[in-house]
């Protein structure tokens, strides 16, 4: 009777180690060294809902809170390129329970625009990653007699001072990516601003305006539906969503690189373990097929292993090569 019981006793205890050995397993991911996250973060996101960064950060946020078992919400602070969400990211506590999702203009444009900015890109963040990168896109309206990069270019020497461009706003991704575009193929056009790309499509799709530069993301659409034309992407490859608009190499101007990029910061001093976490839980979102699928729906491109240490680099590299394009547009917002 006492073999029969320890063995008894043995398998209970055998069954209840196991049963702890799943509820280990199961427990989610953590901070090496610390509980984080035990409660929800927010993810402040620069822009207004329904934009290229936004919907990536609610994309990557949904993954993260599934993986981690803590809500990641994001919270849209737009406003003032990008300052207003950076000046909340600046006044939060360095836990990682805020952390920030910007763009191109957030992390490279605004130096050139504004006299000094809450947090410096570069020595006022810990940068986390990267998560993807998103080609623009060069859209005509239908009645400009240009059918190629080329026709544009021609077209806007001979009829010169004539031509006019929206943006979503001074000194606004759109603004220099245009401005870059103009300069290198040797020729002026006059900016409009207007208070987001949407107002300024309006204006283009009705020929107000004679062409925009904006995300694949928003203009495929119009595209498809032959609302505008697409000339040129500025990638070295066409994109998915838009296979017949040629890249830049194709369309005659190879140097002419243009995308913006969402990165994910968090409020200088943050705990390394916990920006490492961060990065290295992104990483497994962007390795998932269902997160892959949706970027490339948005005619994004994934961007992993962009360490924080790989992403100070890109982003140094980002700000040497456009700010010179901003100050030579002469844009300022101050």
């Amino acid at each position: 009777m006492k073999g029969i019981a320890g063995r008894r006793r043995a398998l209970i205890l055998g069954a209840g180690g196991l049963a702890l050995a799943r509820r280990a397993a199961a427990q989610p991911p953590r901070a090496p060294g610390t509980d984080y996250p035990n409660r929800p973060v927010r993810v402040l996101v620069a822009f207004a809902p329904g934009g290229n960064a936004d919907i990536t950060a609610r994309l990557i946020s949904g993954a993260l809170s599934a993986q981690t078992g803590q809500q990641f919400v994001v919270e849209n602070r737009p406003g003032g390129g990008g300052v207003v969400a950076l000046e909340a990211l600046a006044a939060s506590p360095q836990d990682g329970y805020t952390i920030f999702v910007g763009a191109l203009s957030t992390h490279a444009l605004n130096l050139g625009l504004y006299k000094s900015l809450p947090a410096h890109p570069l020595t006022g963040l810990e940068n986390i990653t990267v998560s993807s990168l998103s080609p623009l896109l060069l859209a005509v309206k239908p009645a400009l007699p240009a059918a190629t990069l080329a026709e544009f270019r021609d077209l806007l020497k001979r009829e010169r001072n004539r031509f006019q461009y929206g943006s979503s706003g001074n000194g606004s991704t759109g603004h220099i990516a245009a401005a870059l575009l103009l300069h290198q193929l040797g020729v002026e056009a006059l900016h409009v601003p207007y208070r987001g790309s949407a107002p300024a499509f309006s204006d283009l799709a009705a020929g107000r305006t004679d062409f925009q530069v904006d995300t694949v993301s928003f203009l495929a659409p119009n595209i498809r539906q032959g609302t505008v034309r697409g000339l040129v992407i500025g990638a070295r490859e066409r994109s998915p969503l838009l296979p017949e608009v040629p890249s830049a190499p194709e369309a005659g101007l190879p140097q002419y690189e243009a995308s913006t990029w969402t990165p994910w910061s968090a409020p200088k001093g943050t705990a390394a373990p916990v920006v490492r976490f961060l990065y290295e839980q992104i990483q497994v979102a962007l390795r998932s097929e269902e997160v892959l699928g949706k970027l490339r729906q948005l005619g994004n491109e994934a961007m992993p292993g962009l360490t924080p240490e790989r992403t100070r680099e890109f982003i140094a590299a980002e700000i040497e090569k456009w700010l010179p394009i901003v100050r030579a547009t002469g844009a300022t917002v101050d």
